[in-house]
């Protein structure tokens, strides 16, 4: 039976349809399937499996070589390639990417006239404990090897900015560095409770096409985390973390579901608007 290897934020997953049968849920999108022998591209490399879709795996193989080349090139792009001129402002939250104060952070931001786009979590997150305990680790020290793009939404505004919450600003992190080095042009890159480590953080702030890096530190509320901290005091920090979890204290500041949280996220946005976010 055939074997497909799916790219994803944490590295590569590889599919028996024999053993395990794949709903596309689990994974990446049509266009991310890569076959047996090819390497992953940035774009991935587009398969058709006949277990799938049947009608279109047939449709495509009856189609002259001409006719298939055609339809490829036809197909709407699913995700913004890098260095594309992109307009918008998308919003990364932290590990799970699920919480019901993201929903609220978009009408902070809309007070100011600002749509933020909420990052899809099945193509940005494995879930809390995953995020929390692998991503981190993987996204917080440089560029990883293998880069999920940015789904593809209407333009927005005049600026493209990125803004990430804890994990989310390493995700964001991670877009920025792709798309720069590529020549998109990012005006502001937000992150916000970040555990980033000196040297990517350096990197970022030195990236011609990153126009601005805003960090904003929760240190003053008591997180433990902060940008550029050590491998070492980001472990040390896991028991405090679990304590302010259960509270929505400290570095889960803009978490609570609550009148407090709502001044907190809506003050957020009005901090962002006056630092030039539009």
């Amino acid at each position: 039976m055939t074997q497909h290897i799916v790219p994803g934020p944490m590295g590569v997953r590889q599919y028996d349809h024999a053993a395990r049968p794949y709903s596309p849920s689990e994974g990446c999108i049509l266009r991310d399937w890569v076959g047996p022998g090819q390497p992953p591209g940035s774009l991935g490399s587009r398969i058709y499996d006949p277990l799938l879709f049947p009608r279109e795996a047939q449709s495509f193989e009856k189609s002259s070589i001409e006719e298939k080349a055609q339809a490829l090139l036809a197909a709407p792009a699913s995700t913004f390639s890098p260095g594309e001129n992109i307009r918008g402002t998308v919003f990364m939250g932290g590990a799970g990417m699920n919480g019901g104060y993201i929903s609220d952070m978009m009408r902070a931001f809309s007070r100011k006239g600002i749509r933020l786009t909420q990052a899809n979590p099945k193509r940005w997150s494995g879930g809390t404990l995953m995020d929390a305990v692998i991503g981190v680790d993987a996204f917080r020290l440089g560029k990883t090897q293998i880069q999920v793009l940015l789904e593809r939404f209407p333009p927005q505004g005049n600026q493209f900015n990125l803004i990430g919450y804890s994990y989310g600003s390493l995700a964001a992190a991670q877009v920025a560095i792709n798309y720069a080095q590529a020549g998109t042009k990012i005006d502001h890159l937000i992150l916000i409770g970040s555990p980033i480590g000196s040297g990517f953080l350096n990197q970022l702030q030195k990236q011609e096409n990153i126009k601005s890096v805003i960090i904003i530190d929760l240190t003053p509320q008591g997180d433990p985390i902060f940008a550029g901290i050590s491998r070492e005091k980001l472990l040390a920090s896991a028991l405090q973390l679990g304590k302010q979890m259960l509270d929505s204290s400290g570095h889960f500041h803009y978490v609570p579901n609550s009148e407090d949280g709502k001044k907190r996220r809506d003050e957020l946005a009005d901090y962002l608007y006056s630092r030039g976010l539009r």
